[in-house]
């Protein structure tokens, strides 16, 4: 092999690694977390039937918040969520059926609490700004406001507000965020690689870190949120 060729060879090398690695730091995205996917969507109406079906249970039981708070985690994290990841985001997009069409930050929030029973007002508040939107979802004893907060520290004082589910609000998104012992996650339809509906470890989510400004209403820890939900 002649020098020349052996140059060319460690260009094309050195090259490719520049590359690899390029696309390794702009590309992928280290804080999704895996999800087991869901084979068959068509059986989604059934889940929210079911939903619906134990709303109407807690109601006749005359259900204390606790119980209330684990149903409506259980019909998000377990039911809801589970089939809506992976669905395409798209600016514009108002999909209302999970992996078919495309869905924008704000209509994945309000599409899934509609579906899991809460009413309102899907499109409406999906368009509106997300300080709004929680506003108008919680009391103002649930919301809690974050400006320039670094990811740690927002993670450290989220985790002083306690396990639950979370409405976020940022300077150009929304989502929602899950406290729990089993760890932390941002869940929302992403703008970011890979421009689908995810599961983000929070203390490695690029866009929460970016945002000067968060803002957070407690769904699962708001009682007359709860009270809601289960007579509309």
């Amino acid at each position: 092999m002649n020098t020349r060729i052996k140059k060319l060879l460690l260009v094309f090398v050195v090259l490719s690694a520049l590359f690899a690695g390029a696309w390794y730091f702009f590309f992928r995205n280290p804080a999704i977390v895996p999800v087991k996917k869901v084979v068959d969507y068509t059986a989604y109406p059934l889940v929210l039937d079911s939903i619906q079906i134990e709303r109407k249970q807690l109601k006749r039981d005359h259900a204390g918040l606790k119980a209330l708070e684990k149903a409506f985690l259980i019909s998000m994290d377990k039911k809801i969520f589970a089939y809506w990841y992976g669905t395409k985001w798209d600016f514009n997009g108002t999909t209302q059926k999970p992996n078919e069409g495309a869905i924008a930050c704000g209509y994945f929030v309000t599409t899934t609490l509609r579906d899991a029973g809460v009413k309102i007002n899907r499109v409406k508040m999906a368009q509106c700004a997300s300080e709004e939107m929680i506003k108008s979802l919680v009391q103002k004893s649930s919301i809690t406001r974050f400006s320039n907060v670094k990811i740690a520290d927002f993670e450290k004082r989220m985790n002083k507000l306690g396990n639950g589910l979370y409405v976020v609000g940022l300077d150009n998104h929304t989502g929602f965020i899950r406290i729990s012992p089993e760890g932390n996650y941002f869940i929302h339809a992403s703008g970011w690689y890979p421009y689908k509906v995810v599961k983000e470890v929070v203390g490695k989510s690029s866009i929460l870190d970016h945002s000067n400004y968060k803002i957070v209403g407690k769904l699962s820890g708001d009682n007359e949120f709860l009270k809601k939900w289960v007579n509309p």
